[in-house]
């Protein structure tokens, strides 16, 4: 009776040294601590057949060890008291769990229980401070494990070799026909073979790399003992030499080295094929690897071939860390149809051969109210993302180098910025530097008076494009002095804005005048005016797609120095009117009360005329065109809400805003545009969202369309009174399905500026101050679709279709398909699009096959992106 308590301690010490996979030094002596021992050290150990053999303790028939966060399952174990030897087989299977607390909504709590191999535990309840109903939790998640005929090894040295084992990690598994694990903590493993596809395991994976030789490598070495070990999964790199890319068990590629970093799964990447008519047939691969993950370490591999361009290739790296996030981007291709399917040919500008874009962006929190931020973009020709990287130029057609200091004060915040030109081919408003301070509207000592501030110092220097070619009629147009060339122009600026408001709010309605001044010295000005139109001209001149050849007038610098003043007066004046109805309800639209508050409001505004006339001052940004403003913004906003979750929700609301304008301008009505905006979700998953402007002034005519150079009058809707126009509706009925529909329409037309330095306007085509004028024509709409197609949503169907209304013809249609298998997804897509031609319109089809590696199961990688998510809470996050 004293004997086999004694004996249970001696196995559970042993158990849990074997599976950890982690050197694990055992420095208690047995024989000295068989008194301090008790039953309850052992109770939970279960097998059928227990025998002592001598020193030899064997252990037989469904063998189960739960110790601390592991499990040890066999049909036999067999212990030596002595040398500490042992010898586990039949069945030999090792499961790890990990454990993390967290705070979780009840959602989160009834999808976690849904996954396999997720315990949720010791869970206690509690609200947040808005009321919301929270869990505290421990999530346990299995973790390594490791399965194998026969285990053996020693105690005291960690040394163990196993035989027919198959190893589990986060990120990969690893099938052995034999293999040994060292003291130092490295693994070697014969005749092997990884995959990130689960089913290896079962000898049928889709895809793998064998090799004769690998090993297995920890990254924390440092431990000796229980105590100190670090249980994180995956937490092994890979070497191998002389291995093979099997493809459903067919060797395929040979590989002369392999190399798997920490926590990333072997061979996930992404490969496009596909074809288009200006890039002919094309394939793209992609392949990502996280080298640590803290600091977090990521670097992504790009490799291309265009039938038409040649070969391609770049990285993408990022390094996080507690305070920071760097982003490194490049890429480069020798192009040898750097024009093809292009009208760069026509335009001012080269486009090389040697075609590459560059970026390295950071962001750094010095200090809790102390930011770094800083971005370096450099390129070899304006067009080579707009090629290569369409997102990319659509979200930035042109992108910024600057470096920014931002420090938050409790009363202000102040910043010192600079911003440079780094290729020649942008237009860019270099400054070098830019010191600001902003002050938030504040009480000022009780009174009842609000104050608001902002000082600007900057170094402004305006650099125009750089044209590479002209033509030679134009080069002689500039030296005979017929036109003129763009002219860079630069000047020190300090500006310096002061508000003051006085807040007055009684049961019936806000009243809030506002009085402000607004000082501006610039170093340098221009004796010679310069009109908006001038500027405009100056504007169109630099378009990298212009011919060149306008004639305006260029800034001079003879003006001197100038000291400019404008003040502004206004006021706001708002109501709020309300009903609520506490009893409606309605689950299908989503419905737990309802309050509609009705605000109208009326904001005047006048401004000054300044005492420096624009016509002379260096344009920079809006504040070097501040004129004589004075109209008054009639305003109407409507709000339907609800309860949803413990919060407000909006259901409807509406905006109508119309600006009638005192001051007569030439060519201009005292009448603004009556501008709306409605966003209304009608039911669950049905949203309806429009934006018009009408013109009230009555001068409004639509043009004539030319269709391939001929006048083909009025098309579309040409509505006079309908400046702008913008409407879609969406629905998703469930889960990963979504329908879209939308019109948009916009005719070239002029509006009035409304401008206020001390207020904020709703604006709907947003634009500067004084540039006013629209000139695109535009008609057309869209239809899209997306939904799974196969009862497993692992099928999904993606179509779209675009209309031109102008053009009168189908813009594009396409089709794509995707499906989600066990451990890669494949994607198929074909679009044709319509193209104007010097004979008429044709067609072009462009269709494309993306295969992308996803690593372990769906349904592993839902559970570890959900288990991410809840790990990150309460963490800061950097984002640029």
């Amino acid at each position: 009776m004293i004997l086999r308590p004694t004996l249970f301690a001696v196995l559970k010490r042993l158990a849990l040294a074997a599976v950890l996979l982690l050197p694990v030094l055992m420095v208690s002596a047995f024989d000295e601590t068989l008194r301090s021992i008790t039953p309850d050290s052992f109770k939970q150990l279960r097998a059928d057949n227990w025998k002592l053999s001598g020193k030899t303790l064997i252990v037989s028939g469904n063998v189960h060890l739960p110790a601390k966060n592991m499990e040890l399952f066999a049909d036999e174990l067999v212990v030596s008291l002595e040398t500490r030897d042992y010898e586990a087989s039949g069945n030999v299977r090792v499961i790890c769990w990990k454990d993390m607390s967290s705070t979780i909504t009840p959602d989160q709590l009834m999808q976690l229980q849904k996954y396999p191999n997720v315990i949720v535990k010791s869970v206690s309840t509690s609200r947040n401070i808005l009321g919301e109903r929270t869990y505290s939790a421990v999530i346990s998640t299995q973790s390594d494990n490791i399965t194998a005929d026969k285990l053996i090894g020693n105690m005291d040295t960690s040394y163990f070799r196993f035989e027919n084992a198959v190893l589990s990690y986060r990120n990969f598994i690893c099938r052995a026909e034999s293999g040994e694990h060292r003291p130092d903590g490295e693994t070697i493993v014969k005749n092997g073979e990884i995959s990130a596809c689960d089913y290896l395991a079962s000898n049928s994976a889709h895809y793998s790399i064998s090799a004769s030789t690998m090993k297995l490598m920890p990254h924390n070495q440092e431990f000796r003992g229980i105590e100190n070990a670090n249980f994180d999964k995956g937490d092994r790199a890979v070497l191998l030499t002389n291995g093979f890319v099997k493809i459903y068990g067919v060797p395929l590629v040979w590989l002369p080295v392999f190399y798997k970093p920490k926590d990333e799964s072997p061979g996930l990447f992404n490969a496009v094929w596909g074809r288009e008519s200006d890039w002919g047939y094309y394939v793209k691969l992609r392949k990502k690897f996280n080298f640590n993950t803290y600091p977090g370490v990521s670097v992504q591999l790009m490799a291309d071939w265009y039938e038409k361009r040649g070969f391609g290739f770049g990285t993408a790296a990022t390094f996080n860390a507690d305070k920071s996030r760097t982003e490194f981007f490049f890429y480069g291709i020798h192009d040898s149809e750097p024009t093809e399917g292009s009208d760069y040919d026509d335009y001012r500008l080269d486009v090389p051969s040697a075609r590459y874009v560059f970026k390295l962006s950071n962001l750094t929190h010095i200090t809790p109210r102390l930011d770094f931020r800083g971005n370096f973009s450099y390129a070899s020709d304006r067009y080579v993302t707009r090629d290569f990287f369409p997102h990319w130029y659509d979200a930035d057609p042109q992108p910024v180098t600057f470096a920014a200091l931002e420090q938050q004060f409790d009363l202000f915040s102040a910043s010192l910025y600079m911003r440079v030109r780094t290729n020649d081919f942008y237009t860019a408003v270099e400054r070098l530097p830019e010191v600001n301070l902003d002050m938030p509207r504040t009480e000022i000592f009780d009174t009842g008076i609000y104050y608001q501030g902002n000082v600007n110092a900057a170094n402004m220097r305006m650099k125009w494009i750089d044209f590479e070619k002209g033509n030679p009629l134009e080069e002689m147009y500039y030296k005979f002095g017929i036109f003129d060339k763009l002219h860079d122009y630069e000047a020190f600026r300090f500006d310096t804005t002061h508000f003051l408001y006085y807040p007055i709010k009684n049961r019936f309605f806000t009243f809030i005048p506002r009085a402000g001044i607004k000082l501006t010295a610039y170093s340098k000005t221009s004796k010679r005016p310069v009109s908006t139109e001038d500027l405009q001209l100056m504007f169109s001149e630099a378009d990298p797609q212009s011919k060149g050849g306008l004639s305006f007038r260029n800034y001079d610098h003879k003006g001197g120095s100038k000291v400019r003043v404008a003040g502004e007066f206004g006021f706001e004046l708002s109501t709020k009117l309300h009903n609520s109805w506490k009893n409606i309800r309605s689950e299908f639209f989503e419905i737990d009360g309802l309050r509609h508050v009705i605000q109208p409001y009326i904001n005047y505004t006048y401004i000054t005329d300044p005492n420096v006339d624009r016509k002379h001052i260096y344009y920079f940004d809006d504040i070097d065109r501040i004129s004589e403003q004075h109209f008054v913004r009639f305003g109407l906003v409507n709000r339907v809400q609800t309860r949803k979750d413990n919060a407000v929700s909006e259901v409807f609301s509406m905006e109508n805003f119309w600006d009638y304008h005192f001051e007569k301008e030439e060519g201009a009505s005292r009448l603004g545009n009556l501008g709306t905006i409605i966003r209304f979700k009608i039911f669950k998953g049905l949203t309806f969202n429009t934006s018009f402007l009408i013109d009230l002034s009555g001068d409004g005519e639509v043009p004539d369309y030319y269709r391939d150079g001929e006048n083909a009058g009025k098309v579309g809707l040409a509505l006079d009174w309908l400046n702008h126009w913008d409407i879609n509706l969406t629905y998703k009925p469930a889960k990963n399905w979504e329908f879209k529909v939308g019109y948009y329409y916009t005719k070239p037309y002029k509006a009035r500026s409304a401008y206020s330095m001390g207020s904020t306007l709703t604006m709907i085509n947003s634009t500067s101050s004084f540039l006013r004028e629209y000139t695109e024509y535009e008609e057309g709409f869209y239809v899209r679709a997306a939904m799974p197609i196969t009862p497993d949503h692992r099928t999904f169907l993606r179509a779209g279709f675009a209309y031109n209304v102008l053009e009168g013809y189908i813009d594009s249609v396409s089709i794509s398909i995707l499906r989600q298998f066990h451990c890669w997804q494949l994607a198929a897509m074909v679009e044709f699009e319509q193209d104007e031609t010097e004979d008429g319109h044709d067609w072009e089809i462009n269709y494309s096959v993306t295969a992308n590696l996803t690593g372990l199961s769906p349904d592993t990688n839902v559970q570890n992106n959900v288990l991410r998510g809840f790990q990150s809470l309460g963490k800061r996050s950097h984002e640029f």
